[in-house]
């Protein structure tokens, strides 16, 4: 599995998971990748993080995360099943 960001600005930072992603693993990629790659590439810190709605993007460690780090974070619907 990866994870990796990418803006209009270009393409950020690329991290190999080995193994099941956790939430813990999940608010260590962004706190050792997400604010570096803003910066790498000149977004200032008003860019807006889009993630999907996957448990370890939901947790409250994440959210903490987020938030903390004044993270904006686009809202993403819920999946509605038929």
């Amino acid at each position: 599995m990866l994870w990796g960001c990418f803006s209009a600005a270009g393409t950020g930072r690329l991290v190999r998971i080995k193994g099941k992603m956790t939430a813990a693993m999940y608010s260590d990629i962004l706190d050792e990748n997400l604010l570096q790659s803003a910066l790498d590439l000149r977004l200032g810190r008003w860019f807006i993080f889009q993630q999907d709605n996957d448990p370890k993007h939901k947790a409250k460690i994440s959210k903490e995360w987020l938030q903390d780090n004044s993270v904006n974070v686009l809202g993403w619907p819920r999946l509605e099943s038929d």
